[in-house]
């Protein structure tokens, strides 16, 4: 091939901060003081106190902590916009894919900071000093990172090591600034519930009278997705706005399969292509002890089924990072529009990507060699059912109706209060009971985690 005859990188400079300085145009088209004027009174004591941080070059580190629904993306954006408009640098990251999408210019903090997927208690980010990331790092003048807690603490650490290192600086994050703050909740009543939720160390809770509860999981579904049967009730907007969740991965198949059952249109069944993992292939004890009939048996969390049946107009979930740019990462949720024999073609259902066209292939996935004594390969279409959730997969989602499947309780810590925080309304909540508890439910919290 020929060779270029210039220096491209000379020319072009750090692609890293060229990215960014798009954000700085788009910023600086935007009124942002219409923005900032729908500030309430917490997120502007927020707002202010960590803006002037940033402007006097203080390097403060903030934490900011507020309920579901409290407008938190709202003021990161907010404070990202007024930053980005006088042409600072802002980074923008979040614990997972999904979350990251909410916000402007958002990605996953592992992909920014190139964090060890192994992350140990004295690991450095994968980046050098004289590398681009560096470079845009040094130039940063904000840090956002949102919901930092559900990092291992080994990931924040290992940021704050790389960052001291690159800017050789000892003070924390290298004298960059981080994010957060407090906001309060219009429904009083509502958050006084949430609160005792996520805080009350009783292993059973009540149901309050004023949160809808139905008889079986046809109600539910009627509940959360009236007129399913209707083809033309499912549309981008009507599906947005609306989930279901459960503790478990098998309820939640259950009632997705339940779902598409009731919504009408032609079924698309494709099959998945599993095999052995090369390694293994060549050692007949393993191969014959799990043959292909075996493998395609089973159902590894993160992998999707062997067998996926969809319909036009219904709702699916990506299960890996195709696009995150793109606003295609894991969690991130679409609704069919065509189905053909090698792509499916969909439209986004979050993130400011919203409404926009995708187009999925199939993709080789790998289990985690922990989930089974063996690798294998699976070879499908990288997406599951998404009329319900799991209660972990919801986190960072916010949606205005929501079913909650509690026949079987919850089993880790504040998957009680994440499943009834995604929406703001008790009026918008339903939720299916067993018959022998039809009032309360169990909840759990680890009074360790909460000091």
């Amino acid at each position: 091939m020929p060779q270029p005859t210039a220096n491209w990188s000379a020319t072009v400079g750090n692609r890293l901060i060229f990215e960014h300085q798009q954000l700085h145009n788009e910023a600086q088209q935007t009124n942002v003081q219409i923005t900032i004027d729908r500030l309430n009174n917490g997120q502007r004591t927020a707002y202010n106190a960590i803006t002037s941080s940033v402007f006097e070059s203080k390097g403060t580190i903030f934490f900011l902590n507020g309920g579901a629904g409290t407008g938190k993306t709202f003021l990161y954006n907010t404070i990202a916009l007024k930053c980005r408009s006088l042409g600072h640098i802002v980074v923008a990251v979040a614990s997972s894919g999904i979350a990251s999408l909410l916000l402007v210019g958002g990605r996953t903090a592992h992909s920014t900071f190139s964090i060890p997927l192994d992350v140990l208690e004295n690991s450095v980010c994968g980046f050098s000093k004289q590398s681009l990331q560096a470079e845009l790092f040094r130039e940063t003048k904000l840090i956002i990172w949102d919901e930092v807690p559900m990092q291992h603490r080994h990931c924040v650490e290992a940021v704050d090591r790389t960052l001291r290192d690159i800017c050789d600086c000892e003070k924390p994050f290298g004298d960059l600034n981080m994010r957060l703050n407090h906001a309060n909740l219009g429904n009083a009543i509502f958050a006084k519930f949430l609160t005792e939720v996520g805080i009350n160390l009783q292993e059973i809770i009540k149901i309050p009278s004023t949160i809808h509860r139905c008889q079986n999981l046809k109600e539910l579904l009627s509940a959360v997705y009236p007129q399913l049967d209707v083809a033309d009730t499912s549309t981008p907007s009507f599906l947005m706005e609306r989930t279901i969740l459960s503790a478990r991965n098998d309820d939640v198949s259950a009632i997705n399969i339940a779902a598409l059952n009731i919504f009408p249109g032609n079924t698309y069944t494709y099959l998945a292509a599993d095999k052995m993992a090369e390694d293994d292939e060549i050692d007949p004890s393993i191969t014959n002890r799990y043959p292909n009939e075996f493998l395609n048996s089973l159902d590894p969390p993160g992998l999707p089924t062997f067998k996926v049946e969809l319909k036009v107009g219904c709702p699916i979930m990506l299960l890996k990072n195709i696009a995150p740019k793109d606003g295609l990462c894991n969690g991130t949720r679409l609704m069919v529009s065509r189905c053909d024999t090698r792509i499916i073609e969909a439209r986004i259902l979050t993130g400011e990507k919203f409404g926009n066209l995708a187009f999925i292939p199939r993709i080789s996935l790998t289990p985690s060699s922990a989930e089974m004594p063996f690798r294998m390969t699976r070879r499908q279409f990288p997406i599951r059912l998404a009329y319900a959730l799991t209660i972990n997969k919801s986190q960072g989602q916010s949606v205005k109706f929501v079913g909650v499947d509690l026949r079987t309780p919850v089993f880790s810590h504040g998957q009680l209060y994440v499943a009834l925080s995604r929406c703001t309304s008790f009026d918008r909540i339903s939720i299916l009971l067993p018959n022998d508890e039809p009032d309360s439910t169990t909840n759990i919290v680890y009074p360790e985690v909460l000091l």
